[in-house]
Protein backbone atom coordinates (compact mmCIF):
# COMPACT_ATOMS: atom_id res chain seq x y z
CA UNK A 1 0.00 0.00 0.00
CA UNK A 2 2.87 2.58 0.78
CA UNK A 3 4.54 1.67 -2.07
CA UNK A 4 1.73 2.19 -4.33
CA UNK A 5 0.64 5.81 -2.96
CA UNK A 6 4.82 6.17 -3.04
CA UNK A 7 4.81 5.93 -7.02
CA UNK A 8 1.17 7.47 -7.38
CA UNK A 9 2.91 10.90 -5.55
CA UNK A 10 5.94 10.28 -7.93
CA UNK A 11 3.30 10.48 -10.62
CA UNK A 12 1.89 13.48 -9.88
CA UNK A 13 4.90 15.05 -9.04
CA UNK A 14 6.47 14.77 -12.73
CA UNK A 15 3.22 15.25 -14.94
CA UNK A 16 2.41 18.36 -16.08
CA UNK A 17 0.21 20.26 -13.68
CA UNK A 18 1.80 18.33 -10.87
CA UNK A 19 3.18 18.94 -8.24
CA UNK A 20 6.78 19.97 -8.87
CA UNK A 21 5.58 22.41 -11.58
CA UNK A 22 2.57 24.01 -9.02
CA UNK A 23 5.40 24.12 -6.43
CA UNK A 24 7.96 25.77 -9.02
CA UNK A 25 4.67 28.90 -9.48
CA UNK A 26 4.08 28.17 -5.63
CA UNK A 27 6.58 28.43 -3.41
CA UNK A 28 8.04 32.05 -4.13
CA UNK A 29 4.35 33.23 -3.65
CA UNK A 30 4.15 31.55 -0.92
CA UNK A 31 7.17 32.83 0.47
CA UNK A 32 6.54 36.43 -0.59
CA UNK A 33 3.02 36.46 0.95
CA UNK A 34 4.45 34.87 4.12
CA UNK A 35 7.31 36.99 4.42
CA UNK A 36 4.47 39.68 4.23
CA UNK A 37 2.50 38.08 6.93
CA UNK A 38 5.60 38.04 9.25
CA UNK A 39 6.03 41.39 8.53
CA UNK A 40 2.77 42.45 9.70
CA UNK A 41 3.54 40.25 12.48
CA UNK A 42 6.94 41.77 13.44
CA UNK A 43 5.09 45.07 13.09
CA UNK A 44 2.13 44.38 15.84
CA UNK A 45 4.55 42.99 17.83
CA UNK A 46 7.02 45.88 18.12
CA UNK A 47 3.68 47.60 18.64
CA UNK A 48 2.41 45.46 21.38
CA UNK A 49 6.37 46.18 22.75
CA UNK A 50 5.49 50.27 22.27
CA UNK A 51 2.66 50.42 24.07
CA UNK A 52 -1.11 47.65 24.22
CA UNK A 53 -3.71 50.75 23.03
CA UNK A 54 -1.24 51.35 20.04
CA UNK A 55 -0.80 47.42 19.51
CA UNK A 56 -4.80 46.92 20.20
CA UNK A 57 -5.29 50.33 17.23
CA UNK A 58 -3.23 48.95 15.33
CA UNK A 59 -4.84 45.85 14.38
CA UNK A 60 -8.67 46.84 14.60
CA UNK A 61 -7.43 49.93 12.30
CA UNK A 62 -5.56 47.97 10.08
CA UNK A 63 -8.26 45.54 9.40
CA UNK A 64 -10.81 48.28 8.67
CA UNK A 65 -8.27 50.10 6.80
CA UNK A 66 -8.15 46.62 4.99
CA UNK A 67 -11.81 46.28 4.48
CA UNK A 68 -11.82 49.13 2.79
CA UNK A 69 -8.83 48.27 0.00
CA UNK A 70 -9.16 44.91 -0.16
CA UNK A 71 -11.99 45.35 -2.68
CA UNK A 72 -9.95 47.89 -5.05
CA UNK A 73 -6.70 45.03 -4.58
CA UNK A 74 -8.94 41.86 -5.22
CA UNK A 75 -10.59 43.80 -8.32
CA UNK A 76 -6.92 44.90 -9.62
CA UNK A 77 -5.72 41.37 -8.07
CA UNK A 78 -7.18 39.25 -10.85
CA UNK A 79 -4.58 41.22 -13.49
CA UNK A 80 -2.88 37.67 -12.58
CA UNK A 81 -5.59 35.77 -14.46
CA UNK A 82 -5.43 38.32 -17.68
CA UNK A 83 -1.85 38.29 -17.89
CA UNK A 84 -1.70 34.15 -17.38
CA UNK A 85 -4.22 33.89 -19.88
CA UNK A 86 -2.48 36.24 -23.07
CA UNK A 87 0.74 34.27 -21.95
CA UNK A 88 -0.73 30.58 -22.33
CA UNK A 89 -2.26 31.95 -25.36
CA UNK A 90 1.03 33.83 -26.76
CA UNK A 91 -0.80 37.15 -26.90
CA UNK A 92 2.57 38.62 -25.80
CA UNK A 93 1.96 42.17 -26.74
CA UNK A 94 -1.05 42.28 -24.89
CA UNK A 95 0.49 41.94 -21.39
CA UNK A 96 2.41 45.67 -20.92
CA UNK A 97 -0.72 48.14 -21.91
CA UNK A 98 -3.03 45.42 -19.82
CA UNK A 99 -0.53 46.02 -16.38
CA UNK A 100 -0.78 50.29 -17.03
CA UNK A 101 -4.65 49.80 -17.24
CA UNK A 102 -4.66 48.44 -13.64
CA UNK A 103 -2.03 51.10 -12.16
CA UNK A 104 -4.56 53.87 -13.61
CA UNK A 105 -7.57 52.02 -11.92
CA UNK A 106 -5.01 52.38 -8.55
CA UNK A 107 -5.16 55.55 -9.12
CA UNK A 108 -8.53 56.24 -8.99
CA UNK A 109 -9.06 54.14 -6.53
CA UNK A 110 -6.58 55.44 -3.87
CA UNK A 111 -8.45 58.57 -4.29
CA UNK A 112 -11.75 57.22 -3.28
CA UNK A 113 -9.66 56.07 -0.23
CA UNK A 114 -8.15 59.26 0.69
CA UNK A 115 -12.04 61.03 0.66
CA UNK A 116 -13.01 57.61 3.22
CA UNK A 117 -10.41 58.42 5.55
CA UNK A 118 -11.75 62.15 6.47
CA UNK A 119 -14.49 60.19 7.89
CA UNK A 120 -12.06 58.17 10.11
CA UNK A 121 -12.62 60.29 13.55
CA UNK A 122 -16.59 59.95 13.91
CA UNK A 123 -16.08 56.50 13.32
CA UNK A 124 -14.02 55.16 15.64
CA UNK A 125 -14.84 57.63 17.93
CA UNK A 126 -18.71 55.99 18.32
CA UNK A 127 -17.59 52.39 18.00
CA UNK A 128 -17.48 51.80 21.71
CA UNK A 129 -13.50 51.83 22.16
CA UNK A 130 -12.02 53.51 25.14
CA UNK A 131 -11.24 57.46 23.97
CA UNK A 132 -7.03 56.73 23.77
CA UNK A 133 -7.04 53.69 21.89
CA UNK A 134 -9.80 55.40 19.51
CA UNK A 135 -7.05 58.10 19.15
CA UNK A 136 -4.31 55.88 18.22
CA UNK A 137 -6.88 53.84 15.75
CA UNK A 138 -7.92 57.28 14.13
CA UNK A 139 -4.02 57.99 13.48
CA UNK A 140 -3.28 54.34 11.87
CA UNK A 141 -6.48 54.65 9.68
CA UNK A 142 -5.97 57.88 8.38
CA UNK A 143 -1.90 57.12 8.23
CA UNK A 144 -2.45 53.59 6.03
CA UNK A 145 -5.18 55.40 3.30
CA UNK A 146 -2.62 57.69 2.73
CA UNK A 147 -0.43 54.87 0.86
CA UNK A 148 -3.43 53.27 -0.80
CA UNK A 149 -1.95 53.89 -4.25
CA UNK A 150 1.05 52.04 -3.46
CA UNK A 151 -0.81 49.30 -1.66
CA UNK A 152 -2.62 48.63 -4.24
CA UNK A 153 -0.76 49.06 -7.37
CA UNK A 154 1.89 47.03 -5.93
CA UNK A 155 -0.36 43.67 -7.29
CA UNK A 156 -1.07 45.30 -10.25
CA UNK A 157 2.66 45.28 -11.03
CA UNK A 158 3.61 42.08 -9.72
CA UNK A 159 1.13 40.30 -11.62
CA UNK A 160 3.43 40.85 -14.83
CA UNK A 161 5.79 38.14 -13.51
CA UNK A 162 3.39 36.14 -11.17
CA UNK A 163 1.03 35.96 -14.01
CA UNK A 164 3.63 33.97 -16.33
CA UNK A 165 4.84 31.86 -13.44
CA UNK A 166 8.28 34.40 -12.55
CA UNK A 167 7.61 34.18 -9.34
CA UNK A 168 10.79 34.55 -8.24
CA UNK A 169 11.08 38.35 -9.14
CA UNK A 170 8.02 39.06 -6.90
CA UNK A 171 9.88 36.75 -4.30
CA UNK A 172 12.78 38.78 -4.56
CA UNK A 173 10.86 42.93 -4.76
CA UNK A 174 9.06 41.34 -1.90
CA UNK A 175 11.90 40.69 0.22
CA UNK A 176 13.65 43.82 -0.15
CA UNK A 177 10.07 45.92 0.88
CA UNK A 178 9.63 43.74 4.37
CA UNK A 179 13.55 44.37 4.97
CA UNK A 180 12.76 48.07 4.38
CA UNK A 181 9.42 48.15 6.37
CA UNK A 182 10.62 46.18 9.36
CA UNK A 183 13.83 48.51 9.64
CA UNK A 184 11.80 51.74 9.10
CA UNK A 185 9.53 50.22 12.03
CA UNK A 186 12.19 49.82 14.47
CA UNK A 187 13.39 53.62 13.81
CA UNK A 188 10.40 55.27 13.38
CA UNK A 189 8.10 53.51 16.16
CA UNK A 190 10.68 53.75 18.78
CA UNK A 191 12.80 56.77 17.78
CA UNK A 192 16.09 55.17 16.98
CA UNK A 193 18.69 55.86 15.18
CA UNK A 194 18.47 59.37 15.68
CA UNK A 195 14.78 59.25 13.87
CA UNK A 196 11.64 60.66 15.88
CA UNK A 197 9.94 58.69 18.16
CA UNK A 198 6.75 58.51 16.41
CA UNK A 199 4.67 55.66 18.10
CA UNK A 200 1.68 54.17 15.87
CA UNK A 201 2.30 57.00 13.27
CA UNK A 202 5.75 55.76 12.50
CA UNK A 203 4.29 52.40 12.13
CA UNK A 204 1.83 53.56 9.28
CA UNK A 205 4.34 55.78 7.26
CA UNK A 206 7.34 52.81 7.61
CA UNK A 207 4.56 50.61 5.26
CA UNK A 208 3.60 53.13 3.04
CA UNK A 209 7.48 54.12 2.54
CA UNK A 210 8.20 50.27 1.98
CA UNK A 211 5.38 49.57 -0.52
CA UNK A 212 5.93 53.23 -2.61
CA UNK A 213 10.09 51.78 -2.64
CA UNK A 214 8.24 48.54 -3.93
CA UNK A 215 6.26 49.52 -6.45
CA UNK A 216 8.98 52.11 -8.07
CA UNK A 217 11.40 48.69 -8.23
CA UNK A 218 8.66 47.17 -10.21
CA UNK A 219 8.01 49.98 -12.67
CA UNK A 220 11.66 50.22 -13.45
CA UNK A 221 11.74 46.44 -13.73
CA UNK A 222 8.68 46.21 -16.00
CA UNK A 223 9.70 48.86 -18.64
CA UNK A 224 12.79 48.24 -19.59
CA UNK A 225 14.01 47.58 -23.10
CA UNK A 226 13.93 43.60 -23.09
CA UNK A 227 10.73 43.25 -21.72
CA UNK A 228 9.15 46.28 -23.82
CA UNK A 229 10.06 44.78 -27.05
CA UNK A 230 9.10 41.34 -25.75
CA UNK A 231 5.73 42.54 -23.85
CA UNK A 232 4.83 46.37 -24.93
CA UNK A 233 5.40 47.75 -21.56
CA UNK A 234 6.14 50.94 -22.86
CA UNK A 235 2.47 51.05 -24.43
CA UNK A 236 0.88 53.28 -21.40
CA UNK A 237 -1.92 54.03 -23.61
CA UNK A 238 -5.39 54.20 -21.87
CA UNK A 239 -7.36 51.44 -23.37
CA UNK A 240 -11.72 51.36 -22.72
CA UNK A 241 -11.59 47.80 -24.12
CA UNK A 242 -9.51 46.46 -21.63
CA UNK A 243 -10.74 48.40 -18.83
CA UNK A 244 -14.19 47.55 -19.58
CA UNK A 245 -13.14 43.96 -19.35
CA UNK A 246 -10.86 44.63 -16.27
CA UNK A 247 -14.11 46.00 -14.54
CA UNK A 248 -16.28 42.90 -15.55
CA UNK A 249 -14.29 40.33 -13.82
CA UNK A 250 -12.17 42.42 -11.41
CA UNK A 251 -15.27 43.84 -9.40
CA UNK A 252 -16.70 40.61 -8.51
CA UNK A 253 -13.35 39.67 -7.59
CA UNK A 254 -12.75 42.23 -5.56
CA UNK A 255 -16.87 42.30 -3.92
CA UNK A 256 -15.53 38.85 -2.73
CA UNK A 257 -12.91 39.95 -1.25
CA UNK A 258 -14.87 43.00 0.58
CA UNK A 259 -17.52 40.86 1.96
CA UNK A 260 -15.35 38.26 3.24
CA UNK A 261 -13.27 41.00 5.19
CA UNK A 262 -16.50 43.35 6.19
CA UNK A 263 -17.65 40.06 8.13
CA UNK A 264 -14.58 39.72 9.91
CA UNK A 265 -14.03 43.87 10.30
CA UNK A 266 -17.64 44.08 11.96
CA UNK A 267 -16.88 41.06 14.07
CA UNK A 268 -13.58 42.82 15.35
CA UNK A 269 -15.11 45.99 16.28
CA UNK A 270 -18.26 44.59 17.91
CA UNK A 271 -15.41 42.31 19.78
CA UNK A 272 -14.00 45.96 21.01
CA UNK A 273 -16.81 47.05 22.80
CA UNK A 274 -16.66 43.74 24.71
CA UNK A 275 -13.98 44.07 26.88
CA UNK A 276 -9.86 45.34 26.74
CA UNK A 277 -9.21 41.53 27.55
CA UNK A 278 -11.15 40.44 24.61
CA UNK A 279 -9.77 42.71 22.33
CA UNK A 280 -6.22 42.00 23.00
CA UNK A 281 -7.24 38.06 22.94
CA UNK A 282 -9.23 38.65 19.80
CA UNK A 283 -5.98 41.02 18.22
CA UNK A 284 -3.33 38.40 18.90
CA UNK A 285 -4.93 35.30 17.79
CA UNK A 286 -6.34 37.52 14.18
CA UNK A 287 -2.57 38.43 13.88
CA UNK A 288 -1.46 34.62 14.29
CA UNK A 289 -4.06 33.69 12.08
CA UNK A 290 -2.85 36.33 8.83
CA UNK A 291 0.70 34.59 9.75
CA UNK A 292 -0.99 30.76 8.73
CA UNK A 293 -3.43 32.48 6.01
CA UNK A 294 -1.42 34.24 4.14
CA UNK A 295 0.88 31.33 2.65
CA UNK A 296 -2.25 29.49 1.59
CA UNK A 297 -3.41 32.93 -0.53
CA UNK A 298 -0.35 32.34 -2.07
CA UNK A 299 -1.54 28.61 -3.08
CA UNK A 300 -4.27 29.86 -4.30
CA UNK A 301 -2.75 32.64 -6.53
CA UNK A 302 -0.56 29.77 -8.09
CA UNK A 303 -3.46 27.87 -8.70
CA UNK A 304 -5.79 30.71 -10.39
CA UNK A 305 -2.03 31.59 -12.74
CA UNK A 306 -2.16 27.72 -13.56
CA UNK A 307 -5.82 27.08 -14.49
CA UNK A 308 -5.40 30.35 -16.96
CA UNK A 309 -2.28 29.47 -18.44
CA UNK A 310 -3.64 26.02 -19.46
CA UNK A 311 -7.10 27.17 -20.21
CA UNK A 312 -5.38 29.63 -22.54
CA UNK A 313 -3.37 26.92 -23.99
CA UNK A 314 -6.79 24.81 -24.13
CA UNK A 315 -5.59 22.00 -22.42
CA UNK A 316 -8.45 21.80 -19.98
CA UNK A 317 -7.30 18.40 -18.69
CA UNK A 318 -4.10 19.89 -17.64
CA UNK A 319 -6.17 22.80 -15.44
CA UNK A 320 -8.38 20.04 -13.64
CA UNK A 321 -4.68 18.28 -12.79
CA UNK A 322 -3.48 21.87 -11.57
CA UNK A 323 -6.30 22.18 -8.75
CA UNK A 324 -5.59 18.82 -7.11
CA UNK A 325 -1.72 19.05 -6.89
CA UNK A 326 -2.91 22.59 -5.46
CA UNK A 327 -5.51 21.13 -2.90
CA UNK A 328 -3.18 18.30 -1.88
CA UNK A 329 -0.19 20.46 -0.99
CA UNK A 330 -2.33 22.89 0.85
CA UNK A 331 -3.66 20.46 3.08
CA UNK A 332 -0.20 18.95 3.62
CA UNK A 333 0.65 22.54 4.55
CA UNK A 334 -1.78 23.20 6.95
CA UNK A 335 -1.86 19.92 8.96
CA UNK A 336 1.30 21.46 10.35
CA UNK A 337 -0.01 24.75 10.94
CA UNK A 338 -3.26 22.99 12.72
CA UNK A 339 -0.41 20.78 15.02
CA UNK A 340 1.25 23.98 15.88
CA UNK A 341 -1.79 25.89 16.43
CA UNK A 342 -3.42 23.41 18.80
CA UNK A 343 0.13 22.09 19.99
CA UNK A 344 2.19 25.12 20.42
CA UNK A 345 0.41 27.81 21.59
CA UNK A 346 2.47 29.44 24.17
CA UNK A 347 5.01 29.55 21.54
CA UNK A 348 3.04 31.41 19.13
CA UNK A 349 1.90 33.87 21.92
CA UNK A 350 5.42 34.77 23.40
CA UNK A 351 6.17 37.36 20.55
CA UNK A 352 3.20 39.82 22.20
CA UNK A 353 4.95 39.47 25.88
CA UNK A 354 6.48 42.72 25.53
CA UNK A 355 6.21 45.08 28.16
CA UNK A 356 3.37 47.10 26.68
CA UNK A 357 1.64 43.68 27.03
CA UNK A 358 2.08 43.50 31.12
CA UNK A 359 -1.50 41.93 31.45
CA UNK A 360 -1.57 39.31 28.74
CA UNK A 361 -0.99 36.36 31.01
CA UNK A 362 -5.12 37.27 31.97
CA UNK A 363 -5.54 36.49 28.41
CA UNK A 364 -3.65 33.56 27.76
CA UNK A 365 -6.36 31.01 28.36
CA UNK A 366 -8.67 32.79 26.21
CA UNK A 367 -6.26 32.86 23.57
CA UNK A 368 -5.55 29.22 23.45
CA UNK A 369 -9.37 28.49 23.28
CA UNK A 370 -9.69 30.49 20.24
CA UNK A 371 -6.12 29.09 18.60
CA UNK A 372 -8.22 25.52 18.73
CA UNK A 373 -10.96 27.48 16.95
CA UNK A 374 -8.66 28.85 14.53
CA UNK A 375 -7.69 25.36 13.68
CA UNK A 376 -10.88 24.22 12.56
CA UNK A 377 -11.46 27.01 10.92
CA UNK A 378 -8.17 26.99 8.78
CA UNK A 379 -9.16 23.38 7.79
CA UNK A 380 -11.97 24.39 6.19
CA UNK A 381 -11.06 27.89 4.51
CA UNK A 382 -8.12 26.15 2.99
CA UNK A 383 -10.48 24.49 0.68
CA UNK A 384 -12.17 27.43 -0.01
CA UNK A 385 -9.61 29.30 -0.81
CA UNK A 386 -8.21 27.12 -3.36
CA UNK A 387 -11.72 25.96 -4.97
CA UNK A 388 -12.47 29.32 -5.25
CA UNK A 389 -9.07 30.19 -7.03
CA UNK A 390 -10.01 27.36 -9.46
CA UNK A 391 -12.85 28.95 -10.45
CA UNK A 392 -11.40 32.67 -10.81
CA UNK A 393 -8.52 30.56 -12.91
CA UNK A 394 -11.62 29.96 -15.29
CA UNK A 395 -13.05 33.81 -15.49
CA UNK A 396 -16.22 33.09 -13.34
CA UNK A 397 -15.72 35.68 -11.18
CA UNK A 398 -19.50 36.14 -10.40
CA UNK A 399 -19.94 32.58 -8.53
CA UNK A 400 -17.43 33.41 -6.80
CA UNK A 401 -19.07 36.41 -5.60
CA UNK A 402 -22.18 34.94 -5.34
Amino acid sequence: MITNIFNSVKRQYNTSGGYREFLTIAVPLVISTGIGAVQLLIDRTFLSWYSQNSFVAATSAGILNWVIECFFFGTLAYMDVFVARYYGGKQYHSIGPAIWQGVYLALVSACIVLCISFFAEPFFMNVGHSEIVAIEEVKFFKGLCYGAFPCVAEGTLAAFYSGRGKTKVVLLVSFCGVILNIVLDFCLIFGNFGFPKMGISGAALATNVALTVVCIIYMILIITKKNSDVYNTRCMEFDFDFMKKLLRYGVPNGAEFFFDMLGFGIFMVIIGSLGGTELVASNIVATINHTFVMPIVGFGMATSVMVSNYLGKNQVELAKKSVRSAIHIAYAYVAFAVFALVFLPNQLIYPFSGEGQADLEHTKLMIKRLLIILAVYLMFDTGNIIFASAIKGTGDTVFVMK
